[in-house]
């Protein structure tokens, strides 16, 4: 869905970022853009990646390049309960910093803006918590009988045309006796759900409280934290280009984030208008949930789309009018992903669309959700890396082609 970035320009060339209130390494200053970034040539950046892999490498070196290649990904995998809520807290802190910086302009201490930042994002989620608690009680509780009703349609739906064709329908395998009795078997599924539910919450609840903790300690000594890490760097020209760096990638995913952030809640409230416009049950509910899947390109549009069309069907009698708020969430995509990203988001920085979708498919199998929420996040990390690093120069020019 999101296929387009923000340009580089947005951190590198601002004006306050050399000065210590700016929150961005305090007086230290990068080199100008052009020099962390190589200058492109006007070959093909498909024949600029084969010439990199081709080049002077031997069997081996690529053999091991592949093996660590393969141990990073088995390490993400490995590692994924101590790796995401530090992802997460990194790109939560890239999202807050300009509320930070601004909460600082005011002469607030950083640790108490850090605070009040917090306070404020979680008084938020709980409140959208305590929000949708009841509209999804009611769904789940009316799903059993809707989805009994539309499974009758369906068969109703085929005997129709059966008859039409004149097919007999075979008949159905006499179902095999249980050696468990019924109540046994129902006692055992629910404990087996408690169970599940009981592990996901704590697992839940524990990455939320370590993701918590980690973004206060960002937002509260992030920069002081880089610092020293620049610091400690060898000579110069090593510190100068990991300044730019960081400052592209902060200002980059900051400016994503944020504008992202603004126009899936918009999203998530004319879709919220617009079923409940359409008469459909829980608008506030589907207006979240469209907000939320949106940050998921391709597999979030195409989720709710058929999650509307599904819960159109198990509340109005009709087909027609069924499918409206599906239709209607679709045209609402459409528009939002066609003509107002773009504009807002600029058409300079670009990914190839392909590229995002094998992000989505590799990050959804790493990290499940999570990664597919995270996926275009990072993809935009990884370009960015590129295009400072020369060597990777030309892979970093593959990821923008395709648009």
């Amino acid at each position: 869905m999101h296929s387009r970035m923000p340009s580089r320009d947005f951190g590198l060339r601002d004006s306050g970022q050399g000065r210590r209130g700016s929150g961005y390494f305090g007086g230290m200053k990068p080199d100008d853009e052009s020099a962390g970034s190589p200058a492109r040539a006007p070959r093909s950046a498909l024949g600029e990646v084969a010439r990199f892999f081709h080049g002077s490498q031997d069997v081996g070196s690529i053999a091991i390049t592949a093996l660590f290649i393969l141990g990073i990904i088995a390490f993400l995998r490995f590692a994924q309960a101590f790796l995401l809520p530090v992802v997460l807290a990194i790109l939560f802190y890239f999202l807050l910093k300009p509320v930070l910086v601004t909460l600082c302009k005011c002469h607030l201490p950083r640790s108490v803006a850090a605070a009040l930042v917090l306070a404020i994002l979680i008084g938020a989620f709980v409140t959208a918590m305590l929000t949708l608690q009841d509209p999804a009680r009611e769904f789940l509780s009316k799903a059993p009988d809707s989805v009994r009703r539309l499974e009758l349609q369906v068969q109703e739906a085929i005997r129709k045309i059966e008859q039409l064709t004149g097919a007999q329908p075979d008949q159905p395998p006499a179902p095999e006796r249980s050696e468990r009795p019924a109540a046994l078997r129902f006692n055992l599924a629910e404990a087996l759900l408690s169970y599940t539910t009981l592990l996901n919450t704590a697992t839940f609840l524990t990455g939320f409280l370590e993701t918590i903790v980690l973004l206060f300690f960002l937002l509260a000594a992030g920069d002081r934290f880089l610092e020293a890490l620049v610091r400690a760097l060898p000579g110069q020209s090593s510190k100068d280009e990991a300044v730019a760096i960081v400052n592209d990638v902060q200002h980059t995913i900051s400016k994503f984030m944020f504008s992202i952030s603004v126009i899936n809640a918009c999203v998530g409230l004319l879709v919220a208008a617009l079923m409940k416009l359409l008469g459909m049950p829980n608008p506030i509910l589907w207006g979240v949930v469209a907000g939320v899947l949106n940050f998921m390109p391709y597999f979030g549009p195409l989720i709710v789309f058929t999650v509307l069309t599904l819960a159109g069907l198990l509340s109005f009698a009709g087909v027609g009018v069924a499918l409206l708020p599906a239709c209607a969430y679709l045209a609402l995509h459409a528009i939002e992903s066609n003509f107002i990203t773009p504009a807002v988001l600029g058409r300079r920085l670009t990914i190839n669309p392909l590229i995002i979708f094998l992000a989505l498919m590799f990050w959804t199998w790493l990290w499940g959700i999570a990664g597919a929420l995270l996926a275009v996040p990072l993809l935009m990390v990884f370009k960015i890396l590129c295009d400072h690093t020369r060597p990777l120069a030309p892979v970093g020019e593959f990821l923008g082609q395709g648009q």
